[in-house]
């Protein structure tokens, strides 16, 4: 995999949202009404289950909207994949000396850079809402990493989507069969009990959600739950985006 070439592509990938007004509004403006929508729900209900005491739903939810605005990203890039292997662009690239694990790899990186943006992006919103963030600058950069880790997940989930769909109807009703458990369970929307808290481990986000309620919420930043959560969640990440590129490599010219 060459670098220059990984840049060049990655910058291609970042160049498309200000050429697409539309891709950067919804990157932009997705997660921000995530926040206003939860805000004016939930800002006013509270229960005697959250870390912190007097803390309402809202900021309770805070942590599992940030990785949910991430993971929703999986949906994203499998509509990408397909119109691109429908236009033939997929093709052509075969033809040309960039590699696919370059490409791939472009893909990655770029969505990362974008998923670590949108996750803050909420975290800033809530902030101008009221939200006190604990944890400082070094929470900040902690939460960063789980963002953009947890964006592999949602790429490599985009690459299996991509790799079993035939056109972009099914590729975008397919997300949803990971989108709608990690919403529920994986963003701390459910309350748990013994049954919810397992499938919770199953999604890739819950372990963001968990950890980023940990730093923001009750400044537990040296907690030895987050290194354990950020190694699961790397696992799982890197287990995903293997199996994504693998299908999507066997199925991309067809």
């Amino acid at each position: 995999m060459k670098t220059q070439e990984l840049t060049a592509l990655v910058k291609v990938e970042l160049k498309k949202l200000y050429r697409a007004p539309m891709n950067l509004a919804v990157m932009v403006l997705m997660p921000i009404g995530l926040v206003l929508v939860f805000y004016f729900a939930l800002s006013n209900s509270y229960n005697d289950y959250y870390p912190v005491p007097g803390m309402n739903h809202f900021e309770y939810l805070m942590p599992g909207l940030m990785g949910y605005s991430v993971i929703y990203m999986g949906m994203m890039v499998a509509l990408s994949l397909v119109e691109f292997r429908q236009a033939g662009l997929l093709k052509r690239i075969e033809i040309t000396p960039t590699s696919t694990a370059t490409f791939l790899g472009s893909q990655i990186i770029a969505n990362m850079l974008i998923a670590t943006v949108q996750g803050l992006l909420v975290l800033f919103t809530a902030q101008l809402l009221g939200f006190e963030p604990r944890g400082g600058m070094a929470g900040l950069i902690l939460a960063s990493v789980f963002l953009a880790i947890l964006a592999i997940s949602a790429v490599g989930l985009g690459l299996i989507t991509a790799a079993i769909s035939k056109d972009t109807g099914a590729a975008g009703g397919l997300s949803m069969i990971f989108i709608l458990p990690m919403m529920m369970f994986g963003a701390l929307l459910a309350v748990f009990d013994e049954t919810t808290l397992t499938i919770a481990k199953f999604t890739p986000n819950f372990y963001v959600s968990e950890s980023l309620s940990m730093i923001f919420h009750q400044d537990k930043i040296s907690d030895p739950i987050i290194s354990k959560n950020l190694m699961i969640l790397s696992a799982i990440s890197l287990g995903l985006v293997i199996v994504g590129i693998q299908l999507f490599k066997m199925k991309k010219t067809t």
